[in-house]
C-alpha cells in the first residue's frame, strides 16, 4: 500500500455527523452485523493474544482443542474476522446494555486503549479511509442507517468527541489538534500529516 505522508480530511462531513455508542438492542442494525472486517496480520496477532480474555465473554470462541481459528485468509496478509450466522461477528456478545465488543471489553479490563486490540476498522467507525488515488478520512456512507450515528441539528463546526477520539488514536495528537483548528474555522477540508498508528499500515 502506497505510503502517505498527509491524509485529506473531510470535514464537512466529519462535522455534520454525532457519533455515540450506547449499545444495538439487536442485531438488525448494528454495524457489527452489517460490516466484513479484515484485519491485518499484525492486529490478528494482537486479537490472538487476548482470546482467553475474550472467550470469558464470547464462549463459543474456545473449542474442544482450545480455541476455534476465527480468521479467514481472503489474500495475502488479509483476515476476515468470521460471523455468526445473523452476521453478527464473533467477537460482539450480548449484555445488560446492548450488544457490545468483547476486544473493546478486554482493553479496558487491561488498561490499554482499545485501538491497541480492536481492528481499525472498527476504531475508525463511523469515519472510513478511503483510496486510491489519494488517502482520504471521510464518514462511511452508510453511516446514517444504524442508531451510534445521527445528523448534526446545530449548525456549527464541531467534531462529535467520540469521533475526535478516534482521529487522536489513530492519526496522533498532532494531526488532530491540525483537524480541530480546521474545522473550528469552518473549513470543509484539510490535510493532516500522518503520525498516528494508521501511518504504520501504510
Amino acid at each position: 500500500m502506497k505510503r502517505h505522508q498527509y491524509i485529506t480530511v473531510d470535514l464537512k462531513s466529519i462535522s455534520a455527523t454525532v457519533h455515540r455508542c450506547s449499545g444495538c438492542a439487536t442485531t438488525d442494525a448494528c454495524c457489527c452485523s452489517k460490516h466484513e472486517v479484515c484485519v491485518s496480520a499484525r492486529e490478528m496477532k494482537n486479537i490472538i493474544g487476548a482470546l482467553p480474555m475474550a472467550a470469558k465473554l464470547c464462549p463459543w470462541l474456545k473449542d474442544k482443542n482450545g480455541f476455534d481459528n476465527v480468521f479467514d485468509e481472503t489474500e495475502r496478509g488479509v483476515f476476515a474476522i468470521d460471523t455468526h450466522e445473523n452476521g453478527l461477528c464473533v467477537f460482539a456478545y450480548h449484555c445488560d446494555s446492548g450488544i457490545r465488543c468483547s476486544l473493546h471489553s478486554v482493553a479496558g479490563q487491561m488498561g490499554i486503549s482499545p485501538h491497541l486490540l480492536k481492528p481499525y476498522a472498527c476504531t475508525l467507525w463511523p469515519l472510513v479511509l478511503q483510496e486510491p488515488p489519494d488517502a482520504i478520512l471521510s464518514i462511511c456512507p452508510d453511516a446514517f442507517q444504524f442508531p451510534c450515528n445521527r445528523a448534526r441539528k446545530e449548525k456549527d463546526n464541531a467534531i462529535s468527541p467520540e469521533i475526535l477520539d478516534s482521529i487522536e488514536m489513530l492519526l496522533g495528537k498532532a494531526a488532530c489538534s491540525h483537524i480541530l483548528a480546521a474545522a473550528n474555522k469552518g473549513l470543509h477540508s484539510t490535510r493532516a500529516p500522518l503520525h498516528g498508528p494508521l501511518a504504520g499500515m501504510h
